[in-house]
């Protein structure tokens, strides 16, 4: 029997029955690819962020499926990136390369973290997969679209797109401090939470009356806004959702901003998409460990694969049965 390994390293054997197969996964993936490449594209975010998921889903089983053939594997990862890449022609400019050259990479060097965890592994554990590949190629994708939409254009501002913008990248990261934030919330119930929070962590204020800890909330509240307003040289309204606020703020830095400041901020925002994705890793990490266990079982009861045991009994997947 032949396995993938001797199909990508010039072991003994054809492997004819292995690479339909192989030409198979890499085509389901890429086309997933580059429907989610449409999508964006089209700014279509929410059908976009849907089949996003289905694409980590099907590149972390590629990468399972691929493992032992590392032609293949990168060849099928650079397949993906084109297909990313396909429809955001309007983005071609010398940042788009760039930023696609990031996606390469860091498509490449997730598949060879997948690829190493499932090598220290006698058994294939999917959960350890799905968190040694998902860090790197969530990033890569997030920060990949998000400077295509604004190079092609596709991402205007306005005040929906702010709150959808919120709901993905400033949500995760409140709920951590607010655990029923909305980006509807308005901002000044949003700073008296921040504030109460603060208070509670606080043992010297504990046993504060209820109207000393409303004036010391209050107190807090007026604070934080004016350092705020401070730093953003735009006045916030306590009345106005978060989100409208925060689409009022941008609004303003970007009619006043000079190049050098845009590409600062443009630098915050791939700061703040970083640290959000890492902030809903774990979230989406489960779900993503059921949907890939559920493929992955799939193609083993359909004989589409099997597993095998090999040297020091570790589990090894074939695609020639």
């Amino acid at each position: 029997m032949v396995n993938v390994s001797q199909v990508g390293a010039g072991y003994p054997g054809s492997g004819a029955k292995a690479l339909p197969k192989i030409y198979t996964v890499i085509g389901i993936t890429t086309l997933t690819a580059l429907a989610n490449s449409f999508l964006f594209s089209q700014g279509a975010i929410f059908f976009g962020v849907l089949a996003l998921l289905l694409f980590l889903s099907l590149f972390i089983l590629q990468v399972i499926l691929l493992a032992k053939a590392d032609n293949f594997l990168r060849t099928a990862v650079i397949l993906n990136g084109l297909a990313w890449a396909s429809f955001f022609y309007e983005a071609i400019s010398f940042y788009y390369f760039i930023v696609f050259g990031f996606l390469i990479l860091f498509l490449l060097l997730a598949a060879r973290r997948g690829k190493n965890e499932l090598g220290d592994s006698l058994k294939i554990k999917i959960s350890r997969i799905v968190r040694s590949v998902i860090g790197l190629s969530l990033t890569a994708i997030v920060i990949f679209v998000f400077v295509s939409m604004v190079l092609a254009g596709k991402f205007t501002l306005t005040e929906e797109g702010v709150k959808q913008l919120a709901d993905v990248l400033v949500a995760p990261v409140a709920r951590h401090y607010v655990k029923d934030f909305s980006s509807d919330m308005e901002t000044g119930v949003f700073f008296a939470r921040l504030a109460e929070r603060n208070l509670a962590a606080n043992s010297a204020l504990k046993g504060l009356p209820s109207p000393l800890k409303s004036q010391v909330v209050n107190q807090s509240v007026t604070e934080l806004k004016k350092n705020i307003e401070g730093y953003l040289g735009a006045e916030i309204d306590l009345h106005r959702s978060v989100s409208g606020n925060l689409y009022e703020a941008l609004q303003f830095k970007i009619n006043t901003l000079t190049l050098e400041a845009k590409i600062y901020w443009i630098l915050i925002v791939l700061g703040l998409i970083f640290l959000s994705i890492k902030s809903i890793e774990s979230l989406i990490a489960l779900p993503l460990t059921l949907f890939v266990f559920i493929l992955y079982q799939a193609v083993l009861i359909s004989n589409f694969a099997s597993v095998d045991l090999r040297d020091r009994s570790q589990e090894v997947v074939l695609l020639d049965k």
